[in-house]
């Protein structure tokens, strides 16, 4: 008899043993995702539309990781422009995977090539062609000017070769992706193709800005799923951006 209790006792005891190593491990688990909440920074959502614009987007390049393109859609985000390719030789390894991940969000999809004046237009464009094929998306192809890249008669023109070239093999609307000044030291070489302009406002709505890159940090959506992205007005109407399809 004494046994029989002996082991009804013990059976308990490891019984009340296990329950408190499962409850430890569950309040161990509690604990660390509270801490982890509570430590990592909550922003609020502040994407709103600045006034007098209806249509927003995002741009992405290979350092911005892994974006949920289902969440910018959430977030009130209508399109997305991904840098492709950089002069003759660098391509963005992530592109792809993007594209095909922002389309199946329904997202409209724009591509940005980095213009690099030491390479000709003709190298480039090929290198945009071989590497891009034709998931160019349903927006202008955007040509990415930095300051340093027009420094000469030769570079600019060079950059409007490019245009030139890849209008033509696509048939397709292009836009230089640069800042006021580059835009002004090109205005008497590229006269009729529009430009994507990066400023700090969207004061600028000069019919020749079909967008603008109003802020380089925006914080899209809200809590742990927020994330800050460059964050471009498209300068036309909804209807007017529904043209592009």
């Amino acid at each position: 008899m004494e046994n029989v209790f002996a082991s009804a006792s013990q059976y308990k005891t490891k019984k009340l043993l296990t329950f408190t190593s499962w409850l430890l491990i569950l309040s161990g688990i509690v604990c660390s995702f509270t801490v982890w909440v509570f430590a990592k920074p909550v922003v609020t959502q502040t994407n709103t539309i600045p006034s007098g614009f209806s249509v927003q987007g995002v741009s992405i390049n290979q350092t911005s990781n892994y974006v949920d393109f289902n969440n910018l859609v959430s977030n009130g985000v209508s399109f997305v422009y991904m840098r492709t390719t950089s002069g003759s030789s660098v391509m963005d390894g992530g592109y792809k995977s993007s594209f095909s991940r922002a389309k199946s969000a329904h997202l409209k999809v724009g591509t940005i090539h980095v213009y690099d004046a030491s390479v000709t237009a003709a190298t480039q464009a090929q290198y945009y062609i071989d590497n891009v094929g034709n998931n160019i998306g349903e927006l202008p192809i955007a040509i990415s000017v930095t300051a340093d890249q027009i420094s000469t008669a030769t570079s600019k023109q060079r950059l409007a070769s490019l245009v030139q070239i890849l209008a033509s093999h696509y048939n397709h609307d292009m836009i230089i992706y640069t800042t006021p000044n580059v835009q002004k030291k090109l205005s008497s070489t590229i006269s009729k193709t529009k430009y994507w302009l990066i400023e700090d406002n969207t004061k600028n709505t000069d019919s020749k800005n079909l967008f603008i890159q109003y802020d380089e940090d925006q914080t899209i959506g809200s809590g742990l799923k927020a994330i800050k992205m460059p964050t471009t007005v498209f300068n036309g109407t909804q209807k007017q951006f529904e043209v592009y399809e």
